[in-house]
């Protein structure tokens, strides 16, 4: 059971990280056509340099959902993947019923054995 679950995880954080590469794909593709676009701007005779928090809001709305949405799908597998390790890890330090019940009657003995200890050092310490 845990093996179709590690492998359904596997599947998910690589289906992820495959989409992040894809929105970073579309980023560096959309900031490749923003230069272009610019460019043909300055060749009819805009001048970036009077303008440039145009150029550069243009640029930023133009890359930064790809960027952004890339960044977040990175990070979605990274903590699924990390968080299923942590998962399994819990899951394996469980005790079942039987050894709790074994370490509680052990305990049981010793703090019995710790409470006979006590009264003897108290009658010896009253004679």
């Amino acid at each position: 059971m845990k093996l179709k679950k590690m492998e359904k995880v596997q599947k998910v954080t690589l289906l992820l990280n495959i989409i992040a590469i894809v929105m970073g794909i579309f980023a560096l593709f959309n900031i490749y056509t923003s230069h272009m676009y610019i460019l043909s701007l300055v060749e009819k005779g805009f001048n970036p340099s009077t303008q440039v928090t145009e150029v550069i809001n243009y640029y930023l709305t133009a890359v930064t959902p790809y960027v952004f949405y890339g960044i977040c799908l990175a990070a979605l597998s990274y903590i699924i993947k990390n968080n299923v390790c942590l998962v399994d890890a819990k899951s394996t330090t469980k005790i079942d019923s039987e050894s709790l019940e074994t370490v509680s009657v052990d305990l049981e003995k010793v703090s019995v054995e710790s409470n006979e200890d006590d009264e003897i050092e108290m009658f010896f310490k009253g004679v």
